[in-house]
């Protein structure tokens, strides 16, 4: 990733210390709203499941299910007499645990206090993890009759092969069946923990009141040890074309290959490329050609997911089934000519604009920018990556954009799954 110019004043001032226990925090102060948002990331994603896929998703997920003390519904009601919420996620690399609250004293204590009571004291009651591990059996079920599911999890798996982000989240029917409430507990014991974690906050709180809530989250964690980063993955060695069969009018169309890293230096230039291929959608090249022109599609979309071990690089579609084979072909032109040649002048020049004059309705609320520092603190960008973004963007040259397309993208070495009749 590029680093070239300073902005004179901070966009987002972001004030960064790691506690004497080992978290990693972030904090953005803004009074505009009496609210604060406090998420803790813990390395604890599907990539460390082993062979018990879908274990971090079930374990998240519990984690509003019962303490010592207090069921599912207590926990939802005493959130919601505070107007506070509980948010829990899970993913490939992380799952987190965040609060979502009224700044004012009286609200924020009572939601601090039993977002703490959750941390020190979850107990995984037997009934709702049953209760869960179906709600997850439904949802596989719901996957296996949903086209564009299918697709994604055919084209995961054949990206990543072996490694550990070739299986889905939510696991597989048979894993999730296999799964029992003692791994869940276990799995939350070695994972979420304060040396696993990163925290941000984000509102209107003090820097002496943040750092006296991490201190009171550290000490209803355990110390434990930080998880290890997941290993690369390495380029497919089979690419072509996937047909799986599924009685539909449309067929789901998933194409890609690896993607590239975050902090590669190509990152900024690749962002303004794939704006112009198909990541912008009413004005990309892949939209107006494709749906414009040829009305094949309602929408179609490029872009890199980016995660700790390289994401892909996909391109995704839904078609009539008796256009798959036009839309895929003219899909392929469209990517052949754009890496061969890159953007024109100006393409580029609008693409630019577009993205930095977009660029602060991204970090309008506190979510928004909670989603920033995700990036920043869970791949270790520099803490002003959010100041110098639009500098680092109107640094890229054309011919950067072009050397950037031809290394990174390759037309003739895409993984291709189609699921439809």
């Amino acid at each position: 990733m590029k680093k070239k110019s300073l902005p004179v004043k901070s966009i987002v001032p972001i004030q960064y210390w790691e506690s004497k226990n080992g978290a990693k925090v972030y904090l953005v102060k803004r009074s505009e709203i009496p609210a604060v948002n406090i998420d803790i990331f813990f390395r604890a994603g599907s990539s460390l499941d082993g062979k018990k896929f879908g274990l971090s998703s079930i374990t998240n997920a519990m984690l509003n299910q019962g303490t010592a003390s207090l069921d599912a519904d207590e926990i939802a009601d005493k959130f919601a007499d505070v107007g506070a919420q509980l948010r829990i996620s899970s993913g490939r690399d992380s799952g987190s645990f965040g609060l979502k609250c009224l700044s004012e004293k009286k609200y924020f204590t009572s939601a601090f206090k039993l977002f703490l009571e959750i941390l020190r004291s979850i107990n995984f009651p037997e009934h709702a993890f049953q209760r869960r591990q179906k709600q997850t059996l439904s949802v596989l079920q719901m996957h296996e009759q949903t086209p564009n599911s299918i697709a994604k999890d055919a084209f995961y798996g054949a990206l990543y092969g072996e490694h550990p982000y070739a299986h889905q989240v939510e696991g597989t029917k048979k894993s999730v069946m296999a799964l029992t409430r003692d791994e869940a507990a276990h799995f939350y014991k070695k994972y979420y923990v304060i040396s696993n974690a990163t925290i941000i906050i984000v509102g209107d709180i003090s820097r002496q009141d943040a750092e006296k809530r991490v201190d009171e989250i550290a000490k209803n964690l355990a110390q434990g040890e930080e998880a290890p980063m997941i290993e690369r993955a390495e380029p497919s060695k089979s690419h072509g074309e996937t047909r799986i069969k599924f009685p539909s009018e449309q067929s789901n169309v998933w194409m890609g290959q690896l993607g590239m890293s975050i902090h590669d230096p190509d990152y900024y230039a690749m962002r303004i490329a794939n704006d112009i291929l198909g990541g912008s959608s009413i004005t990309s090249r892949l939209f107006t050609q494709i749906r414009g022109e040829h009305g094949l599609v309602y929408g179609i979309s490029s872009g890199f997911q980016f995660s700790d071990a390289t994401g892909p690089f996909l391109i995704h579609f839904a078609t009539q089934n008796s256009t798959v084979k036009k839309a895929l072909s003219l899909t392929q032109s469209i990517l052949r000519e754009y890496v061969s040649k890159g953007p024109t002048k100006k393409e580029f020049m609008l693409a630019k604009q577009k993205i930095n004059n977009e660029f602060p309705l991204s970090i309008a609320t506190n979510q928004d920018i909670t989603q920033y520092l995700i990036q920043i603190g869970f791949y270790k960008l520099p803490i002003d990556y959010i100041d110098t973004y639009q500098a680092n963007i109107a640094a890229v040259s054309l011919d950067e954009v072009r050397t950037a397309l031809k290394k990174h993208i390759k037309p003739d070495e895409m993984i291709k799954i189609i699921v439809g009749s």
